[in-house]
């Protein structure tokens, strides 16, 4: 079996989490903690811990957190030999503000570098690119990019939206992505098409698959997650699951889930199952990436949770 290809951001992620419910324009005790991030990274990390070969095309800036991305990301199993260092850069930061609860409020990236990823890097990346088995990207990469990626990759190509604005900026290419994992704000931002029902959100799906996406997996957040694709519609629910502790890197374990579980050929709703299931294991860890994640834990979460 090869390798997994990631195209997209690597981060510093900062998280604040209040002691208690937020108090707006004022100082809130709480705890600070500092962990690696990135949407594509994420993903990848996650990928490595579930033990694929994983190889991440990013850039850095040439400072301290540059440094640490490098290193943590090596040490996470995760091949970094098509990463680029580029001087006098600033590597990208993510700040994410959570309640009392652990659901985060607000959020702000610094991540200006990404426009560094450019189409030339996807020229000169080609070669991984088309090595691999799967190449999975995130949406903040620019629109020139994402199109000079969709002409040079011929892979199957898998996406997270990562939000409305930038599943805008991407709808125009959408139909060259084998598998897309928006949530439900984003589904509508691709579709134009209310997502209020389950009629509605089943309709939104079919558009993309009539755009030539092959699969579509919806993130619903507590309600579950909805796929429709080949073989049909599958809703998958879970029960209640009290142990979130940081629910800042569940939807790049998701994603983590489909690809791992599809490149392992599972079937559509085992697949559904894993991406759950590896949500579910995210956000029981404070980092963004849980030490925790791995095979036998998304399988007993499986067995206990998943309906």
């Amino acid at each position: 079996m090869g390798y997994i290809a990631g195209i997209g951001g690597a981060n510093m992620d900062i998280h604040g989490r209040s002691d208690q419910q937020l108090v707006m324009r004022d100082s809130n005790p709480g705890t600070l903690h500092m962990s690696l991030g990135g949407v594509c990274r994420n993903i990848c990390e996650n990928l490595a811990r579930l033990g694929a070969d994983v190889r991440l095309i990013t850039v850095v800036g040439d400072d301290a957190h540059g440094r640490n991305i490098i290193e943590g990301c090596m040490e996470a199993g995760i091949d970094m030999s098509a990463a680029r260092v580029l001087r006098g850069e600033r590597s990208s930061c993510y700040i994410s503000l959570m309640d009392g609860d652990g659901d985060m409020l607000l959020a702000m990236s610094d991540m200006h570098i990404i426009k560094k990823l450019n189409a030339q890097l996807v020229d000169e990346s080609r070669d991984v690119l088309c090595g691999a088995d799967m190449v999975v990207c995130d949406g903040n990469l620019s629109v020139k990019t994402i199109e000079r990626l969709t002409q040079v990759c011929d892979r199957p190509m898998y996406i997270d939206p990562v939000s409305t604005a930038w599943a805008r900026e991407i709808k125009p290419f959408i139909g060259y992505f084998d598998t897309v994992k928006p949530n439900r704000m984003e589904l509508a931002a691709l579709t134009d098409c209310p997502v209020d029902t389950m009629r509605n959100l089943e309709l939104a799906c079919d558009i993309l698959r009539g755009r030539g996406v092959r699969r579509v997996f919806v993130s619903l957040g507590r309600d579950g997650m909805f796929y429709k694709g080949p073989e049909g519609a599958i809703y998958g629910v879970s029960r209640p699951y009290d142990g979130m502790v940081n629910a800042t890197g569940a939807g790049d374990a998701s994603m983590a889930g489909i690809v791992w579980a599809s490149r392992e050929g599972l079937d559509a709703e085992t697949t559904l199952h894993t991406a759950m299931a590896a949500g579910m294991v995210a956000i029981s860890s404070p980092d963004t990436i849980s030490r925790e994640m791995s095979l036998t834990a998304i399988k007993n979460m499986i067995k206990e949770y998943i309906k």
